[in-house]
């Protein structure tokens, strides 16, 4: 056995957690992920460092802020500048590990680039490129054929883009991922069949491979799930009533205190309006019954590879961490669906739970902010990795310390440029309790979270919080200036600005005027 732990992590997509997970509301729990937490540590305010699919993958593969490794939006977007690989210049989390002598495997979603998968990197195992087209490739088709399963059928009750489906049953077997994307339902036929159950089984059987192997590895385990579509199996959809589920705080939201960026994904990306198309909430409930039954079953699966780590006896050896891209804005806000354009709780708030027997001790509960990026750091920081390889460090701080409190943190900042390039550019600071977001382009928000966790109180025009928000702004104002120091020691301005680097030439303008902005507010000379 090496002195070294192995590492699994599993990733899950676009989690219905804030909000949704663990209130008196609601009793909505996962399980498995409750019985891992309880082995370990529960991180209670963990965030993804940007709430898109493929810019927080990337920060997580990378351990980099966007403005490092250039992906802000979704990959297959066709935005100038955005439909790219990583940099030829870039390491990735796998390249480190390998050098520090890790076996490496990633198995499922991918989701960064064009054309690449995790092969392309080093990564033994499976994915596909960009989203990836699950239920109609072919590695899908032959587990199928494996365990003696028909390609199944999904009955969808209810469409978002296009209702003619409601009603309707599909051959999962589409020509684009995209074609039942905006859905909820129930997948027939046996529970092997749900992608979750697909990809941990495949992961299962690679850690079944590695029992005993002398040198240490790594393992990313990345869901499709849960994400919508909706469509869980019938034994999970059947463990949730959608009559039992109360409406949430924030569905009737009309928006009008809210800033320009909510109305811009609820009237321009749902197309015509999400509650329009749905309008009674009696149709809500049961979309978000699917949501909770999706999860379920994304945590049956979690709870398939925590049992199989046991079972071979890697668990005793193993950083075991599980996590999310990022939230999901179901129901919230006016009756969202989907990612945010603006950074909230919903869609900004991830699940992490870390067993680590060595080094955290059971049942340990964490307040401290943290990201997604510290994921990163932790993994590097058991393999005893020493970040100097590149001249564009890392940005997060191993959870190992943070929980021994040998790293000490207050605050936390994330970055958003909204779902698909309809916002640009907005900081998200988290201290004390209370949430600032800056935004260029767009007004700003305040809010006390401890007393108001859906978001539905802008304290931005309250007097008594004036010296508070000068506090917050100071603190954004300051870590935009130091990165831009950094960034002129990484790179010469001539190639930054080509769009090479930071994937659009419009970046540094659009930073330097929302800097502008921050110290306008401020009083300060500009």
């Amino acid at each position: 056995m090496s002195d070294r732990p192995n590492i699994v992590v599993i990733l899950a997509d676009h989690v219905a957690f804030s909000g949704h997970y663990g209130n008196d509301r609601f009793p909505y729990r996962w399980p498995h992920l409750e019985k891992i937490a309880a082995q370990g540590a529960w991180f209670d305010r963990a965030y993804a460092i940007t709430p898109v699919c493929t810019p927080s993958r990337a920060s997580f593969l990378t351990g980099k802020r966007p403005d490092k490794h250039g992906m802000r939006w979704n990959s297959e977007y066709p935005i100038p500048y955005n439909r790219q690989e990583f940099r030829d210049d870039e390491i990735l989390y796998a390249q480190h590990l390998t050098r520090a002598g890790y076996d490496n495997h990633y198995f499922g979603k991918w989701h960064c680039g064009v054309d690449k998968t995790a092969a392309d990197y080093g990564l033994k195992g499976w994915s596909l490129p960009e989203y990836g087209n699950l239920y109609a490739c072919d590695a899908y088709k032959d587990y199928l054929s494996r365990i003696g399963e028909d390609h199944p059928k999904c009955k969808i009750e209810h469409h978002l883009l296009q209702p003619e489906l409601s009603g309707t049953e599909v051959l999962m077997d589409p020509a684009e991922p995209w074609d039942y994307m905006d859905g909820a339902g129930v997948l027939l036929g046996s529970p092997e069949v749900n992608e979750q159950f697909f990809v941990a089984n495949l992961a299962c059987d690679r850690l079944r491979s590695l029992q005993g192997q002398e040198q240490p590895f790594s393992m990313v385990i990345s869901m499709w799930g849960p994400h919508h579509p909706y469509y869980p199996s019938a034994s999970f959809a059947d463990l949730i009533n959608p009559a039992d589920i109360p409406k949430y705080p924030s569905f009737d939201e009309d928006l009008s205190d809210k800033p320009w960026r909510y109305r811009v994904q609820r009237d321009l990306r749902c197309q015509h309006r999400a509650f329009e198309r749905w309008p009674d909430w009696e149709t809500w409930q049961t979309v978000l019954a699917r949501c909770y039954a999706s999860g379920l079953q994304t945590d049956a699966a979690i709870g398939r590879i925590a049992a199989c780590l046991d079972d071979t006896g890697l668990a005793d050896n193993t950083i075991f961490i599980v996590t999310a891209d990022h939230g999901d804005g179901i129901a919230a806000h006016g009756a969202g669906w989907d990612k945010y354009s603006s950074f909230t709780e919903e869609v900004g708030r991830i699940p992490l739970v870390v067993r680590y027997p060595v080094k955290i001790p059971a049942g340990t509960k964490v307040e401290t902010p943290v990201s997604l990026l510290d994921v990163t750091a932790t993994m590097l920081d058991v393999a005893g990795v020493k970040d100097n390889q590149h001249p564009l460090p890392m940005d997060g701080t191993s959870l190992v310390g943070i929980v021994d409190k040998s790293h000490a943190r207050d605050s936390l900042i994330c970055d958003h440029f909204g779902h698909s390039g309809d916002i640009s550019f907005q900081k998200i600071l988290y201290l004390d309790g209370w949430k600032y977001v800056s935004v260029w382009g767009d007004d700003d928000e305040l809010y006390c979270l401890d007393d108001d966790p859906y978001e539905q109180n802008n304290r931005l025009d309250d007097p008594q919080t004036l010296a508070r928000q000068r506090i917050m702004r100071d603190k954004i104002i300051d870590h935009m200036t130091e990165r831009r120091k950094q960034r002129s020691a990484w790179h010469p301005a001539e190639f930054w600005e080509d769009g090479i680097v930071f994937s659009s030439p419009e970046w540094p303008r659009e930073e330097t005027l929302h800097l502008y902005k921050l110290r306008t507010q401020q009083g300060y000379a500009v």
